[in-house]
């Protein structure tokens, strides 16, 4: 069976979507009106949103034109989705909701500089390489007073006490799923899967950040933090099949192989090293910011 390598399977996943939601409900919604979803993926931080305050308007952007396809199938069904800013901007005075969605990069916004009420990032900030650039640009977007919100998991402290040995074990099952298969290559004559070193970086090799750090890289963009939080959620033995199959995270656990395989690899591996255990599920920290755009002075 073809493994679904999209992003969707884990995005959908019951502890995700309580995560994210829990984290949207912090927020102070009663005069956000224009909304950016940076790496929105399928739109699920939208769909969050819109479950909040039905009116807003929310441009959604990603470099993956496979999610924005998704997105767009969904908004279109919901009678959401416009195809340029100007229907938006329309939609937006009369009152109702309405989403538009972009290819392209999270640091290159092509907006008007205070134009927006509230940025939001889902579990994608780790992947940008420069972050002063980003920040950059979602200060100048924002209104004054306006809110930047992301969480993460690839960040200084996501680890609980004891857990890391879990991940140990998944990448040490996982590469025993692979020598498996090679194995019955062998056996059956054929070309072993083989490794291409050099087409994917170290693994998260975008650079984790503890809180504060965080804090002070914001600050710097004028950008204050009001709201920190680490949020316990847990993962269950789903949770790593599902994120292990996700093409993004296989390239980069087990960089090198075709994607494809090393996602099989990774699911297995899940259920193995679970298994191995004798655990059910485990909890992992997200790390939850609200920052709030300050005037210069």
């Amino acid at each position: 069976m073809k493994v679904n390598t999209t992003y969707e399977p884990y995005s959908q996943q019951p502890e995700y979507l309580d995560a994210n939601r829990e984290l949207l409900r912090t927020l102070s919604l009663d005069s956000v009106r224009q909304v950016l979803d940076l790496a929105c993926g399928t739109g699920v931080m939208t769909s969050l949103l819109f479950e909040l305050k039905p009116d807003i308007s929310v441009i959604g952007i990603d470099l993956s034109a496979q999610s924005l396809e998704i997105a767009r199938e969904d908004f279109q069904q919901k009678k959401l989705l416009v195809d340029d800013k100007t229907s938006l901007d329309a939609v937006l005075k009369s009152g109702k909701g309405s989403v538009m969605l972009m290819q392209g990069s999270a640091d290159e916004l092509p907006f008007e500089s205070e134009s927006v009420d509230l940025v939001v990032m889902g579990g994608a900030i780790h992947l940008i390489s420069d972050k002063h650039k980003l920040l950059s640009n979602i200060q100048r977007v924002l209104r004054f007073g306006g809110m930047f919100t992301f969480n993460t998991v690839f960040y200084v402290g996501t680890y609980p006490e004891g857990t890391e040995k879990v991940y140990t074990e998944w990448l040490k099952e996982s590469l025993a799923v692979l020598e498996k298969k090679n194995e019955e290559l062998r056996a059956a004559g054929k070309e072993t899967i083989k490794r291409q070193r050099g087409k994917v970086g170290r693994a998260f090799d975008k650079g984790w950040m503890s809180p504060s750090e965080w804090g002070e890289l914001l600050k710097i963009h004028g950008l204050v933090v009001n709201r920190e939080y680490q949020r316990s959620v847990m993962m269950t033995k789903q949770s790593f099949e599902t994120v292990g199959a996700y093409g993004g995270l296989s390239e980069v656990l087990m960089s090198g192989y075709p994607v494809e395989i090393a996602s099989e690899c990774l699911q297995e591996g899940a259920n193995r090293a679970f298994s191995n255990l004798g655990i059910t599920e485990i909890p992992r920290y997200w790390l939850e910011i609200v920052a709030v755009k300050q005037r210069s002075n």
